[in-house]
């Protein structure tokens, strides 16, 4: 049997024959980075950094899961093995397969480090083993394993102070008219961010067969089948796709099972194997408060709820407190500034000098609560602690309003408590004083009782 190993420089398989290869397992690490604006530790290796601070995230995201990690972390879209002072190790879950495969992969080394090896348990290695990498750049190796009898675990190991990045990890037939199951979506199936409250979602696997005989069968196992729904347990040779619905009320600890694909090899009626991971994240967020009027929500709760759609029932009316900064200057009926002049809507904030935008919350007036929120009438507001009761989703969930995070349908008297004068705390406001416009020296301002503000809200 040929012996294939290859750097980047090496001759390797054609094109072609590695397009009809159609992949067993697949690992690119592809939900590891940083959202815009935060830093989480999502750096090194993809992004041309190779040493310093960076590859400190501690969370693995796994597109396959169940790898095990020493001395492990997180790079951008990749993973990082070892430290300055352990040696460390990312072992696969175990890949059902059979007689014999090919795998690939591609590894780059830390800053000044250059060794690197790798083990296959279950199967011969048909080549080499052990390498001294190339600084600054990721070399591709590509090997056969034989003699497997039911599954392999592939281990990535760094000596003693010499790091490297990994990423692309993957196990095809090394025959390409050996019998396949492939999904286009992976090896899984994410249905995001849930909170303690959600509806039921529905996701659509695209499955491919190649060299099959008979029908695919799809059933769930390991973990709480009870928390998803097939639409059917068996697709033709070919493939199809499969409807998978997340059900309602699954308990909060469920975090999702397997899903099994089988076939049959139309050569030689062995079993073909697909593992999907079905994954529901499950938040456990840190509220400040509860959403009850005596511990309403802060303006940062209704943004983290925001953020993990699905957490408040459309139609629950929740109380929400924060500083007044101003009404909402819009365009395209979405958010562009504070306004002065609007009498339709409220900006909140956590605290009453607040500038950064994306900690501001939006909020909808209307009805009888108009004459008492608005900042146009009620100008002395800018700047005060109110509480308002209102939806955190619109009959669509979604939970913005003008653009931002948001808070809709403060209807009547009920649904609001604002300071009724200077040193008082909260007070229901039934009959709010009128305030009239004036003209001084040219300039309009607001004179509400016998005090005078200007159309920000300062008193004079």
């Amino acid at each position: 049997m040929k012996k294939i190993f290859s750097f980047i420089a090496a001759v390797m398989l054609s094109a072609s024959m590695m397009a009809e290869m159609t992949p067993i397992y697949y690992e690119g690490f592809s939900r590891c980075y940083d959202d815009e604006g935060e830093n989480y530790g999502y750096t090194g290796g993809n992004d041309d950094q190779w040493g310093g601070n960076i590859a400190t995230a501690v969370v693995i995201y796994q597109d396959a899961p169940e790898w095990a990690f020493t001395y492990c972390n997180a790079g951008y879209q990749c993973l990082k093995v070892g430290t300055s002072a352990k040696q460390g190790s990312a072992t696969t879950p175990s890949i059902a397969c059979e007689g014999e495969v090919q795998i690939s992969f591609r590894v780059a080394p830390w800053e000044g480090d250059s060794i690197f090896y790798f083990s296959v348990q279950g199967g011969n290695v048909q080549g080499q083993t052990y390498f001294n990498l190339k600084k600054h750049q990721w070399t591709t190796i590509t090997t056969t394993v034989e003699d497997i009898q039911s599954s392999i675990k592939i281990t990535f190991s760094s000596t003693n102070k010499h790091r490297f990045f990994l990423d692309d990890v993957c196990v095809r037939p090394a025959d390409p008219t050996v019998g396949a199951i492939r999904t286009v979506e992976g090896a899984t199936v994410d249905f995001g961010l849930v909170g303690r409250y959600y509806s039921s979602q529905q996701r659509t696997l695209h499955v491919e067969g190649a060299n099959l005989t008979g029908n695919i069968t799809a059933s769930l196992a390991e973990g709480e089948p009870e928390l998803f729904q097939l639409d059917r347990t068996q697709l033709p040779a070919e493939g199809g796709e499969l409807l998978i619905t997340m059900n309602t009320g699954a308990s909060t600890d469920t975090h999702g099972c397997y899903l099994y694909l089988r076939g049959k090899d139309s050569k030689t009626g062995a079993q073909v194997e697909k593992r999907v991971t079905l994954l529901v994240e499950v938040a456990y967020l840190d509220l400040e408060g509860s959403g009850t009027k005596p511990d309403p929500y802060t303006c940062a709760d209704v943004i983290l709820l925001a953020a993990n759609e699905g957490t408040v029932w459309t139609g629950t009316y929740y109380w929400v407190t924060g500083y007044v900064l101003g009404g909402v200057k819009r365009y395209n009926d979405t958010y562009d500034g504070i306004s002065y002049t609007d009498n339709l809507s409220l900006v909140l904030a956590g605290k009453p000098d607040e500038t950064n935008e994306n900690k501001y919350v939006t909020v909808q007036i209307s009805e009888n609560a108009r004459a008492a929120l608005n900042v146009v009438d009620n100008p002395e507001l800018i700047g005060q602690q109110i509480k308002v009761q209102g939806l955190l989703l619109n009959d669509k969930a979604n939970p913005l309003y003008l653009g931002k995070p948001g808070v809709r349908d403060v209807r009547t008297d009920a649904q609001y408590v604002r300071p009724a004068k200077e040193g008082q705390g909260f007070e229901q406001q039934q009959a709010p004083e009128t305030s009239t416009k004036i003209l001084i020296n040219g300039q309009v301002f607001i004179l509400r009782g016998n005090r005078i503000y200007n159309l920000n809200g300062v008193r004079l």
